[in-house]
């Protein structure tokens, strides 16, 4: 079963590479990994919901660092910044692992 699993990751790899390189063509631009995660995203290849939770986490885990960190206040500021409601932002907050985060 592993050497399957290996071989399709080898697969996957390699149209992926091929693919890239001829996005890259197309588009004009050199492989650069600024250019890899656009074209992965043109693929359908990373789930908007993912590019939305992984971003929530993350400048949510930036803003925490803040002196002046308030949770309320920063859930409002990114549903404002990404254009959706507070209650995604608290969901994606809780179900995404962050620590201690608590509704109020």
């Amino acid at each position: 079963m592993e050497g399957n699993r290996k071989h399709l990751l080898d697969r996957f790899q390699r149209h992926l590479e091929e693919r890239y390189q001829a996005w890259c063509d197309r588009h004009g631009v050199q492989k650069s990994d600024d250019h890899l995660v656009t074209f992965l995203i043109d693929q359908d290849l990373i789930p908007s919901i993912q590019i939305q939770r992984y971003a929530i986490l993350n400048e949510f885990d930036k803003m925490s660092q803040a002196p002046e960190f308030h949770k309320t206040l920063t859930v409002n500021t990114l549903a404002h910044r990404f254009n959706i409601s507070e209650r995604t932002v608290w969901n994606i907050l809780k179900n995404g692992g962050v620590r201690n985060v608590k509704q109020h």
